[in-house]
């Protein structure tokens, strides 16, 4: 499996996931994980026919991430990365090609030691002080699936 179909089943994964926990009206046969450049990470339908686009960001402390990778043990002085990824998707220069509302779901993935209410404090900061792209942004996280933000 290459890297981008490792990360697609990933993201579908989450997705799926989040629907589960949040009980969002979407159906389940319209997830759709395009494959453009200019695309966000999933496009899907909501029960009432609007169309939605989401945009994936997993919150991800890279010292942690680097230490799972070489399967390595180590004591790790760490800090929340949450306002450092957010704030990357949300100042990020990319234009997406679609004309779709976009969502951001923010998810953790065990490479992070923030627990649920630092990230929804961090990305609701970032998000309170940047022009969002997005009308939403939520959390996938240890605990629960959360609406963060929205546009107001």
């Amino acid at each position: 499996m290459s890297t981008e179909e490792g990360k697609a089943f990933i993201e579908l994964k989450v997705f799926k996931e989040f629907i589960e926990k949040t009980q969002l009206p979407i159906r389940p046969e319209s997830i759709k994980k395009p494959g453009g450049k200019s695309d966000p990470d999933i496009f899907c339908t909501f029960q009432n026919g609007e169309d939605v686009a989401f945009e994936l960001v997993e919150i991800c402390a890279s010292d942690i991430a680097i230490h799972i990778s070489n399967l390595s043990e180590a004591y790790i002085r760490t800090s929340d990365p949450t306002e450092k990824n957010v704030l990357k998707k949300l100042i990020k220069s990319k234009s997406y090609k679609t004309q779709l509302p976009i969502e951001l779901l923010c998810y953790t993935n065990g490479r992070v030691v923030s627990p649920d209410s630092m990230i929804i404090e961090g990305a609701r900061r970032v998000a309170n002080l940047n022009e969002s792209r997005f009308r939403k942004i939520w959390l996938l996280g240890k605990k629960g699936a959360y609406e963060v933000w929205k546009i107001p």
